[in-house]
């Protein structure tokens, strides 16, 4: 699934989120999506109990990548 939208809440404007965005290679195409610091901080504001488990989640992965949620 994707997810195209022009603001995210808790993290801001598309220009915001492009200057942390990470970019991947799928099939053979660079694509560039959310930072993962930028979708722990949007999946925190939405403060549903699913987002926030997923947030916890993600800090697991940031804390073994060696990333801290800015």
């Amino acid at each position: 699934m994707i997810d195209v939208l022009s603001s995210v809440l808790g993290v801001g404007t598309l220009d915001q989120l492009a200057a942390n965005a990470e970019a991947f290679e799928i099939g053979g195409r660079s694509c560039r999506v959310i930072g993962l610091g930028d979708l722990i901080a949007a999946k925190e504001a939405l403060g549903r109990e699913k987002d926030l488990l997923a947030a916890k989640e993600l800090r697991l992965i940031a804390s073994k990548r060696g990333q801290e949620k800015p």
